[in-house]
C-alpha cells in the first residue's frame, strides 16, 4: 500500500446534529462514484454489558473495536473509511489515532440550541432526555474538539455536499481479508428473513442477560459489512473476529449476534456456535414489514424501510416472504421459532428461554 496514510473522515456531535445521516449520506455518494470506500459507526462498537461503569471506559472499548475494524478495511484495501457516532466529550479521540496508517478529518456537527431540541424530538426521542442532550452538547462546545460544522438551517443532503470534497474516491485493488483463527465462544447468532424481529427480539433478550448480571456482548452483522466494492461476507467475518476479540478483552463471556443469514464464512470465525432462526408465515412478515417502516425498530444504517413508501414496503414484503421459503429449506443444525402472529416481548421470551438452556 506504500507509506500514504488512508483518509478517515468522521462525524461526530451532540444526538440530532445529523452525523450520522451524514456519514451515511457521504457514503452512498462515495459508492455511487465508485470509490473504495467503507463505513462503521462507532456506536456499534461498544455493545457489551453489564454496560462498563463509567463513560471513560465505554469510549475505550469502542475506539479499540474502531481501531480494529478499520484496520481490516484498510488491508481490505478501502481508499477512504467513513465514521460516525459520539466520541469522548473530554478527550476526543484523536490520541487513539496517534502512530497509525491513519489521516483522521473529525468533524464536529453543531446547531442552534432550538433547532438540535426539534432535531432530536423530531426524531422519536422522549422529551424527558433533553437535559442529558444538552449536557452533552455543552460538553462537546466546551472542549472544542475537531473541526466545528454549524448545520443549523441546513438539509443533510447540504451537509453532505459540503463535505463530500473533503473525501477521496478512488478505485484501488482490493484484497481478500486474511483468514482469521477460530475464536472461542460461547456464541449465539439469531438468523431470519427481512423484518422477522431478530434484532427487536435479541436486544430485548440482551438487555435482560444483562440486568442479570451476565457480560454478554452483540454485535448487529450488517453494521459490520458497509464495504463497497460489496458484499463480502469475508468482509463481515474479519470484522467479527476482531470485535468479538476486543470484547471478550472487556470482559465479555458471551457473543449473541444477529444476521439475516450465516454463512460459512461466518461460521468459520468461531470454534462453538449456536443458531436460532426465526420463521414467520406470509401475512405476519407483511404486517411486520409495514410495521418496520412505520418506525417501530431502531433506525440503523442501510435501513430500506424507515419511512419507505408503499411500493417500496410490497417489494420487501415479496423479498422476506420468498427469503423465508428459502430458509425453511435450507436446513441445518439449528433452533427453529416460529413467530407467527407474535408480539416482540413474546418473540423476546422464547429467544430469552433458548439463550438460557
Amino acid at each position: 500500500m506504500g507509506t500514504a496514510k488512508t483518509p478517515v473522515l468522521w462525524t461526530t456531535g451532540a444526538p440530532g446534529t445529523g452525523k450520522s445521516t451524514t456519514a451515511w449520506g457521504l457514503y452512498t455518494r462515495l459508492v455511487e462514484a465508485g470509490g473504495t470506500v467503507a463505513y462503521v459507526d462507532i456506536d456499534q462498537l461498544g455493545l457489551i454489558g453489564p454496560p462498563p461503569g463509567g463513560g471513560d471506559a465505554a469510549h475505550a472499548i469502542k475506539a479499540a473495536n474502531l481501531l480494529r475494524v478499520l484496520e481490516v478495511l484498510r488491508a481490505r484495501g478501502a481508499g477512504q473509511l467513513v465514521v460516525s457516532g459520539v466520541v469522548d466529550p473530554e478527550n476526543g479521540v484523536e490520541p487513539y489515532f496517534e502512530g497509525r496508517d491513519f489521516d483522521l478529518t473529525l468533524v464536529r456537527l453543531v446547531c442552534d440550541r432550538d433547532e438540535l431540541r426539534s432535531r432530536f424530538l423530531g426524531r422519536g426521542s422522549p422529551a424527558a432526555a433533553l437535559p442529558d442532550l444538552l449536557a452533552v452538547a455543552d460538553a462537546y462546545d466546551r472542549t472544542g474538539f475537531g473541526e466545528e460544522m454549524d448545520t443549523t438551517g441546513q438539509r443533510s443532503e447540504e451537509t453532505v455536499e459540503a463535505l463530500l470534497p473533503r473525501c477521496v474516491v478512488g478505485d484501488g485493488p482490493v484484497r481478500t481479508p486474511a483468514v482469521v483463527e477460530p475464536q472461542p465462544g460461547p456464541v449465539t447468532v439469531v438468523t431470519g428473513p427481512t423484518a422477522v424481529g431478530k434484532s427487536t427480539a435479541a436486544f430485548s433478550a440482551l438487555r435482560d442477560l444483562w440486568e442479570h448480571g451476565m457480560p454478554v456482548a452483540y454485535v448487529d452483522l450488517a453494521q459490520l459489512g458497509f464495504a463497497h466494492p460489496g458484499p463480502d461476507p469475508a468482509v463481515e467475518a474479519a470484522n467479527l473476529a476482531v470485535v468479538w476479540r476486543g470484547y471478550r478483552e472487556a470482559g465479555a463471556k458471551r457473543l449473541l449476534v444477529v444476521a439475516r443469514e450465516f454463512r460459512p464464512e461466518h461460521r468459520r470465525v468461531f470454534e462453538e456456535v449456536t443458531v436460532v432462526h426465526l420463521d414467520a408465515d406470509d401475512p405476519t412478515l407483511t404486517e411486520r414489514v409495514g410495521r418496520r417502516a412505520e418506525g417501530e425498530s431502531a433506525l440503523l444504517a442501510g435501513d430500506e424501510l424507515r419511512g419507505a413508501p408503499p411500493g417500496v414496503r410490497d417489494r420487501v414484503a415479496a423479498r422476506a416472504v420468498t427469503e423465508a421459503a428459502r430458509m425453511r429449506d435450507s436446513g441445518g443444525d439449528r433452533v427453529v421459532l416460529d413467530t407467527s402472529g407474535q408480539e416482540p416481548a413474546e418473540t423476546a421470551a422464547a429467544l430469552l428461554a433458548v439463550l438460557r438452556q
